[in-house]
């Protein structure tokens, strides 16, 4: 009779383990979009990086050198984020343009920040179009979105709290520091 109560017990006891394992779950963020961008500064694509993780972006970079073919660029990236004059009009005599995803305030205080010029290739998907935009609404703070997160509490990950939270451009904050004054205009 032991031996049939300890087995009981036992068996109890697994069920309760692979319940709670067959629970839990990550906390896996679904993707906004997904941009192709192309740049003319290094320090740009480490800014890229901060846009990826702020606002739930897939980004592809591309650095733009003295070897890139402006004619056949729009193959690799879709967005062109841009300082240099010359650039700008290299991409610009390859049919590249000036995005109209910003206002008038949006441009203002680009230019009071990082002052970047964005350009949209020649043929663009209406997808990138969307992630061009939030690029660019991230740019000067605009950038927000209500996500979902999930916490698991508990030793077996039975409890679990969904809590909505509000994620902002951290675009100010990365023009004021240290990291990337390099980019930010005088």
């Amino acid at each position: 009779m032991k031996k049939l109560i300890a087995f009981f017990l036992v068996f109890v006891l697994l069920m309760i383990a692979a319940a709670c394992a067959g629970n839990t779950s990550g906390n896996t963020q679904t993707l906004r979009g997904e941009l192709s961008v192309a740049y003319d500064n290094a320090l740009t694509g480490e800014l890229l990086v901060y846009f990826q993780a702020n606002q739930g972006c897939s980004v592809q970079g591309v650095l733009l050198d003295a070897e890139t073919d402006y004619e056949d660029l729009h193959e690799t990236a879709s967005v062109a984020l841009v300082k240099d004059e010359a650039v700008i009009e290299a991409l610009k005599e390859a049919g590249w343009i000036e995005t109209e995803d910003w206002s008038d305030a949006q441009k203002k205080m680009n230019a009071g920040m990082f002052g970047f010029t964005v350009l949209s290739a020649p043929v663009i998907t209406e997808t990138a179009k969307t992630s061009s935009k939030l690029l660019t609404d991230w740019l000067v703070g605009d950038g927000t979105y209500d996500r979902t997160i999930t916490t698991v509490s508990g030793s077996c990950g039975c409890s679990k709290k969904q809590t909505n939270v509000t994620i902002k451009s951290d675009a100010p904050e990365l023009a004021k520091s240290e990291q990337f004054k390099a980019l930010v205009n005088p």
